[in-house]
């Protein structure tokens, strides 16, 4: 008996391996049988809740029917269970397709379903706007507590989105708005703080970009405050807010002036003479949005989370000034918006791949500039006081000025090296060479070795301080 059950083990495994190699003999080879990477994929396992709301679904609408999924935001699945109607019980939103159908019958469809005697029940269904989900809010507007749903449409093939304001109440979804986005949110922007829609739009050539609050009034009709850029944005890449004295909150637009550049603008809504009006913060500053421009992936953050962003833009650091790009090493400065000034909070070296900021201390301004050691793998900061020493500069035996691999070059005493270690046993070499750990991520060691420059110096304390990681 025991040889037996050896036998057949022997004989599941040479089955097992015989299916391998046939699997990859098709892969390899570019032949098919029939199986494609769609008819291989298949959807997550839905949960039992899931799975009673889903055959309520085909109870009502048939079989035939494919689950459409929001790609983006806090909600991410084709069911969304949430109290719509202010009740103190869940409904259920879905949204579909039916896959043999062709036409208007065929579209993308929202059904909301409730439960009825303890069984989840379709109660109602629409066809929606567009052909994909972008994104999906449930929130309160304006100072109702009338639960809506948001959703962002979008054509098949992105050329068009679309949002949708929906109020369901007496088993019906009700369409209250329709307006057309490039970035839509939910936000306190008005002075009441209220929660408001918030959207971007126009981003084509044809029609001039904006910014537009939609706020909800007691009669349930829609009150728009828009604001019309003076530049013809192409995209918009991000949307954050920050707070201002007296409750009031800002508007800090990141936007695209081309394939390679983004600027940042600043509004808010504000009471003028009794009337609400947008403003825009950085015209109130003498400044305008051209002033930010950087190049794109730098976005605004609140890089020390006082609630007020600060705009990146970048400068040179010494010694690079007539560097070939390839071989620039920039600084980022913070720029910080405080009623009507604008001002630079901040310098740093900012290190977007390895996730982290480091904020330069004030004594390093002009004195301190930055190499990278190809040899050691690592970022070296380097005393560059020479640069403002007339007796240094007016020698005719130094080095020239205008050459950057001088400039930087080995004469430079290191302050403060950085680097990062992927495994454990590098990790543990460097920190037997007098480095110290300061964070780690993943499988990442954030490790830095302070060098003695005098006055320049820093303690390990100031370093931990003015590192920033990113999320």
């Amino acid at each position: 008996m025991l040889k037996l059950q050896k036998e057949i083990k022997k004989f599941n495994k040479i089955k097992i391996l015989f299916c391998l190699i046939l699997c990859c003999t098709f892969c390899l080879s570019g032949c098919s049988i029939g199986i494609n990477v769609d008819t291989m994929l298949t959807p997550p396992k839905l949960s039992g809740e899931q799975e009673q709301i889903y055959q309520a679904l085909q109870n009502a609408a048939g079989t035939g029917i494919r689950l459409k999924y929001p790609k983006s935001g806090s909600y991410l699945s084709a069911f969304i269970i949430a109290d719509i109607d202010a009740d103190d019980s869940d409904e259920a939103i879905v949204f579909y397709e039916k896959s043999n159908m062709t036409g208007t019958d065929g579209g993308l469809r929202i059904n909301i379903l409730d439960k009825v005697n303890f069984r989840w029940q379709s109660i109602c269904d629409r066809s929606a706007e567009g052909s994909e989900i972008e994104k999906v809010i449930i929130s309160r507007l304006g100072g109702s507590d009338k639960i809506n749903i948001i959703v962002g449409y979008s054509t098949a093939n992105q050329s068009e989105k679309y949002l949708s304001v929906y109020a369901y109440e007496n088993h019906y979804l009700e369409q209250t708005l329709t307006h057309s986005y490039a970035l839509f949110d939910v936000a306190q922007v008005d002075p009441q703080q209220h929660p408001d829609l918030v959207v971007l739009g126009a981003v084509s050539t044809s029609e001039q970009a904006y910014a537009a609050v939609y706020c909800l009034e007691e009669d349930r009709n829609y009150h728009e405050y828009k604001y019309r850029f003076t530049d013809n944005y192409t995209d918009y890449h991000q949307l954050i807010y920050g707070k201002l004295p007296g409750q009031r909150t800002a508007l800090y637009i990141d936007a695209a002036t081309g394939t390679a550049n983004i600027q940042t603008e600043i509004l808010c809504l504000e009471e003028s003479e009794q009337k609400l009006q947008f403003v825009n913060l950085l015209q109130r500053c003498g400044k305008s949005a051209e002033e930010t421009v950087r190049r794109a992936g730098l976005s605004c953050m609140d890089i020390d989370r006082d609630g007020v962003p600060e705009i990146p833009v970048q400068t040179m650091f010494p010694g690079y000034e007539n560097a070939a790009e390839p071989e620039q090493i920039r600084r980022t400065d913070w720029l910080m918006m405080q009623e009507n000034l604008i001002f630079t909070e901040y310098f740093s070296y900012y290190n977007a791949n390895d996730g982290y900021v480091f904020l330069l201390p004030e004594i390093w301004q002009g004195n301190v500039t930055i190499r990278k050691d190809t040899t050691e793998n690592e970022i070296q900061f380097c005393n560059y006081r020479q640069k403002n020493n007339p007796d240094y500069q007016n020698n005719p035996d130094n080095p020239d000025h205008s050459n950057q691999t001088e400039q930087t070059g080995e004469e430079m005493p290191v302050l403060l090296r950085i680097y990062i270690a992927y495994d454990e046993a590098d990790r543990e070499d460097h920190l037997g060479s007098g480095y110290a750990l300061l964070h780690t991520k993943g499988s990442a060691s954030y490790l830095v070795k302070p060098e003695s420059g005098e006055e320049l110096s820093l303690t390990l304390g100031e370093i931990f301080l003015n590192f920033k990681f990113l999320d």
